[in-house]
């Protein structure tokens, strides 16, 4: 049975997930390629005077980028524990989670040029 609600136990999730996100940002060096790229975006969008759903499509973009990476870290971690030493099926595993992160930054890279390419060409 699942515990009543309260804001102290919301208020040490979130928690959890700030020590979470500070250990993929210490640990991924990918993360920080995400976060310039990032960035980049930001400055780009404020130049271009991006509209409201240009934003919203770029920011759902480059969330689900660092999720999957987020996703990843945790797989990996995982893997290193149930498995230290190289097994053939943790290292597939390994890999379709890095392919997942390839798979979304391939549809951030589709959607930065849907977004910018009308105004590149203004």
């Amino acid at each position: 049975m699942s515990k009543a609600f309260s804001l102290r136990g919301r208020l040490v999730s979130c928690g959890y997930a700030f020590r979470g996100a500070w250990l993929i940002l210490k640990s991924q060096h990918a993360i920080w390629i995400h976060a310039v790229a990032a960035v980049i975006l930001i400055i780009g969008g404020l130049y271009f005077g991006l509209s409201r759903i240009e934003w919203c499509v770029l920011v759902l973009a480059v969330a689900g980028v660092w999720a999957a990476e987020g996703l990843n870290t945790s797989v990996e971690f995982l893997s290193d524990v149930v498995s230290p030493e190289r097994h053939p099926l943790i290292g597939k595993v390994k890999d379709v989670a890095a392919g997942a992160v390839f798979f979304a930054v391939a549809g951030l890279i589709v959607v930065v040029l849907l977004v910018f390419w009308p105004h590149l060409w203004k």
